[in-house]
């Protein structure tokens, strides 16, 4: 870049001398100040379109890929669960196993008394407000680490 605009420095330089030898060679007593700034207005003009023109066409880089979580079929499952107990007849036991197996988890001897009954207990409806607590009670020590 330093080279482009050195040549270019140069370039106007050599325009404005050879603008003004020549004005003088056939006398038309030119004034240095104002042909000085007319070449490098005109120049710089030039420069602009040139710079505005010549620009390479923009290339973009390709788009990232959509983020698709890991563990989204998890979430499906989830919510098969979830929705297949709230909306049975008679509740299966695969959202008790679903909580218990989110305890162990993280903590595999489940010392919450109220998980290890969830656990001990055999398969009952739950309803939101018990899957809801459930919840709260499993992530409890995530917030206390």
């Amino acid at each position: 870049m330093i080279r482009r605009w050195g040549l270019r420095i140069a370039a106007l330089v050599a325009i404005i001398v050879a603008g003004q030898v020549i004005f003088t060679l056939i006398d038309s007593e030119p004034q240095p100040l104002a042909w000085a700034l007319t070449a490098t207005v005109v120049v710089a003009l030039i420069w602009l379109a040139s710079d505005a023109f010549g620009a390479a066409v923009a290339s973009w880089d390709e788009p990232l890929a959509p983020y698709a979580r890991p563990d989204a079929a998890d979430d499906s499952v989830h919510h098969r669960v979830l929705t297949g107990h709230l909306s049975a007849g008679d509740p299966s036991p695969a959202l008790r196993n679903l909580l218990v197996q989110l305890a162990r988890s993280r903590d595999p001897d489940l010392q919450d008394l109220e998980l290890r009954a969830l656990a001990e207990s055999p398969a009952h409806r739950l309803s939101a407000t018990d899957i809801d607590r459930y919840l709260t009670r499993i992530e409890q020590p995530r917030d206390h680490e």
